[in-house]
């Protein structure tokens, strides 16, 4: 899946012009490479641009200095949510949009 993520920059123009409305994942980063390092955050959601440019819209994100968002549109739901928990499980970020609960464990193992 990672050769899969699409990468964009953190502005909202970027974000509104290369961003799809459909079912995805995203992780913000801090490094300027093709992958992600340094993720800050993991989310899914059900409109990727709608999530992404409320997202830009944050203080806090924009104060740790991301400067591209990774992203996979075109899943279903529990695709998305159980990519989210990967990627979560793998780059360990400091920030969580929201808690998930352990169903979301056993479905990615």
């Amino acid at each position: 899946m990672e050769k899969d993520l699409r990468r964009t920059s953190w502005n909202r123009i970027a974000v509104a012009l290369r961003v799809p409305r459909t079912t995805g994942i995203f992780l913000l980063g801090k490094g300027p490479g093709r992958t992600p390092r340094d993720v800050v955050m993991v989310g899914s959601t059900r409109n990727l641009r709608d999530a992404l440019l409320s997202l830009l819209l944050r203080d806090e994100l924009r104060d740790l200095g991301i400067r591209t968002i990774h992203w996979v549109a075109d899943l279903t739901i529990e695709q998305a949510r159980i990519a989210e928990r990967f990627f979560t499980r793998r780059y360990d970020p400091p920030i969580s949009p929201e808690e998930r609960s352990r169903y979301h464990d056993i479905l990615a193992g």
